[in-house]
């Protein structure tokens, strides 16, 4: 089972992953607006957060893990939250039709297919050595807009916690793998945030192109003012638009 926290009640549960670099502990200020509601459920995935040193890192073994930490926890119904890399994950996921899902909510996902980036780009990402001046840059860099500082604080405490096999497993296979043929049409409804400023995946249109053609049943709001790290940077407002999504899934 992979490390977690969890708090709160209310059905469906909502199941929170994080981005490159991040832990459960990205979703720490969205969290008093969301489980008031529902029941939450932050984790950390292979290689990040407590689970540093926790292997598996490909997309599928990823999902495995992820699986496998929903059903050891009981959990009968609940939308998977996936944010950056960790969209992938849910998607891939969601492809397995598992009976306990509901819905996906989709935070700056990465694509289901190879994610644009150009090979300076990934040599630069590969160099990362978790110093504190490249931590700083990369959460900075990622959020556009500069961070509250407690926050990050925090999330630069995260980027210099990554175990690096898992960090580089990402930006030389993770994130290059493809899976657009393998994922079918899926009838889960799915809410995708983008972040108006966010350099980092594909924007709305883009995303529509993509991600979303696996899912008729979809939509996309695009956050005004926010970068890459819409749960640390806007999370109020992005709590709102999970909540809305939540209850129109309700029976």
């Amino acid at each position: 089972m992979l490390p977690h926290s969890r708090q709160g009640q209310g059905s469906p549960a909502l199941v929170l992953m994080h981005f490159l670099g991040g832990s459960h502990r990205t979703w720490s200020a969205a969290l008093p607006f969301l489980d008031r509601h529902h029941h939450c459920v932050a984790l950390d995935t292979p290689g990040f957060g407590d689970a540093a040193e926790v292997s598996g890192y490909s997309v599928s073994e990823m999902a495995d893990h992820l699986d496998a930490t929903i059903r050891s926890l009981g959990l009968q119904r609940c939308i998977l939250v996936g944010h950056s890399m960790t969209g992938k994950v849910a998607v891939v996921l969601a492809s397995r039709r598992p009976a306990y899902l509901a819905g996906l909510i989709l935070v700056a996902p990465s694509p289901p297919g190879p994610q644009p980036m150009s090979e300076q780009d990934r040599d630069r990402q590969r160099g990362y050595q978790c110093t504190r001046q490249q931590a700083e840059a990369f959460i900075d860099e990622s959020s556009a807009h500069r961070l509250p500082d407690a926050l990050r604080e925090v999330a630069i405490a995260d980027a210099r916690q990554v175990n690096l096999d898992a960090w580089r497993a990402w930006v030389d296979h993770g994130s290059r793998e493809d899976w657009s043929d393998l994922i079918g049409n899926l009838a889960y409804p799915v809410l995708l945030v983008c972040g108006a400023d966010d350099q980092q995946v594909p924007g709305p249109q883009e995303q529509a192109r993509t991600t979303l053609a696996h899912f008729p049943d979809s939509r996309i709001k695009v956050m005004p003012g926010a970068g890459h790290l819409m749960p640390l940077q806007t999370p109020q407002a992005l709590a709102e638009l999970m909540l809305g999504f939540a209850a129109s899934l309700r029976v």
